[in-house]
């Protein structure tokens, strides 16, 4: 069946308006080959040219690159597929791209309807899956399954009146469908990410940070606040129309709260200390935070409509770090008053119980917990001295190591909770990293210009995801 998807761009958040610069400002780099992942064709669109999209790529070739970023799916190169007309690739014969190991493929055509376009796309299951069946990878193992015949119909969409400067957006929603039908996973290529770029100042005498927001492939890159003093920590609001942001614009830490599309920011606190690590309730109404205004630095949260703080941990260490529970009623938090930095939770209810999580290595830090409650994501150190990307079963407390690379931080969860980004060092610069949670198809965003550090990923953002 073929559905029709009339006028699509429209309500799509005005994101797309207010987050638009011709510029990639990050570069996508592979540094580690993506084990396991499942082969998948992406031929050319017919009708496409890679000038419609406003940028270097083509509408195929955002896909691809889409698919590549999610660690599950790895595109056979467009050179090594057929060309030709979606009616012409809809029928290849299934054997044949069996006999290219490839288990899926997207086909599609792009039409100039006058200065904007109608895009169709398909996908297609080359072991003859159907709509009916569970959600899951196709698999070459069914015997049933007759390979002479052309492949089978997994989704068929159309998409009417799309501007050109919607394209690349479009092709980020069709990655999103495509992962979801494919995993059972919700795609999240429509979100953004945002992050502070350090660069040389104007001068070139000093350094300057801009906090910016891009799209997950490093396009689209819009700077929202500029100083030439740090930035740090910025973090989502649940429904993604805000920012809060640490800032020392005035020679000291505060807590700002932007808005995404307005620019307005309002100031949340300037106590004196320490001013940091903001983290949103899932409900959006409280900032958890670290203030050491009473002393040592300590956890406490603020109520964003009467201002009202409230002192959540107690005693002589240094709590830091919060990170709400997505299903509240608990905070995760770093402090070392055990010895080392580790993760300790301390419920929200009034009680203040704490216990600590983290027991494997002298080191971890970071906390940031998937949107199912299961695992606990991390940056982490062990008896080699190298600080890695890691996960930790909630319940088991079995602790995977994800990233090898060294000088790994700051770990941001997908909302799907499917990926990791991450900030990473090499070579004395610091750049964005990208590893899915099951370790999968290690990836490198470095930035054009300056160092890119910080990084967090934001909520769902499309009315269509």
């Amino acid at each position: 069946m073929r559905i029709k998807t009339i006028g699509f761009f429209l309500p799509f958040l005005l994101l797309n308006v207010f987050l638009t610069t011709a510029d990639a400002r990050i570069r996508i780099e592979i540094t580690e080959g993506q084990a396991g992942a499942v082969p998948i064709a992406v031929p050319n669109f017919s009708g496409e040219s890679e000038s419609e999209s406003g940028e270097s790529q083509s509408l195929s070739e955002i896909i691809a690159q889409d698919l590549k970023l999610s660690g599950r799916f790895s595109p056979v190169s467009a050179g090594l597929l057929p060309r030709g007309s979606m009616a012409t690739l809809a029928a290849y014969p299934a054997k044949e791209w069996q006999q290219k190991k490839i288990e899926n493929v997207v086909i599609g055509e792009v039409k100039n309807t006058g200065g904007r376009y109608e895009v169709k796309v398909e996908l297609l299951d080359v072991f003859g899956g159907n709509e009916a069946a569970a959600p899951g990878m196709a698999s070459s193992d069914n015997p049933n399954v007759s390979l002479d015949s052309s492949p089978s119909k997994l989704m068929s969409k159309v998409f009417y009146d799309v501007a050109p400067k919607d394209l690349r957006a479009l092709g980020h929603h069709i990655s999103d469908l495509i992962f979801e039908k494919l995993t059972g996973i919700k795609g999240v290529f429509s979100t953004k990410i945002a992050y502070v770029l350090v660069k040389p100042s104007g001068d070139g005498r000093k350094k300057e940070y801009v906090l910016e927001v891009a799209d997950i492939d490093g396009f689209n890159a819009k700077p929202l606040v500029r100083s030439l003093e740090p930035i740090m920590s910025p973090a989502w609001s649940p429904n993604g129309k805000k920012l809060a942001y640490v800032s020392f614009e005035r020679k000291r830490s505060q807590i700002y709260v932007l808005e995404v599309f307005t620019g307005r920011k309002e100031k949340i606190t300037q106590f004196p200390g320490i001013n940091g690590a903001p983290n949103w309730s899932p409900n959006g109404q409280q900032l958890a935070l670290v203030l050491s205004k009473d002393g040592n630095p300590a956890i406490y949260t603020v109520d964003l409509s009467s201002h009202t703080l409230k002192r959540l941990t107690q005693g002589y260490g240094i709590d830091t770090e919060p990170h709400w529970d997505p299903r509240g009623g608990s905070l995760f938090f770093t402090s070392n008053r055990g010895g080392g930095p580790q993760i300790y939770r301390i419920s929200t209810d009034g009680t203040g119980k704490i216990m600590r999580v983290t027991f494997k290595g002298d080191y971890n830090a970071r906390p940031s917990i998937t949107s199912d409650g299961q695992y606990l994501v991390m940056q982490h150190r062990g008896s080699d001295g190298i600080f890695k990307i890691a996960k930790q079963h909630l319940q088991s407390g079995e602790l995977t190591v994800l990233t090898q690379s060294g000088g790994d931080e700051s770990p941001s969860l997908s909302p799907n909770g499917d990926m990791i980004l991450y900030g990473t060092r090499s070579r004395g610069q610091t750049a964005l990293g990208l590893v899915s949670l099951a370790g999968r198809g290690k990836l490198r965003l470095p930035a054009r210009e300056g160092m890119v550090q910080e990084p967090a990923w934001s909520p769902y953002l499309s009315i269509y995801n």
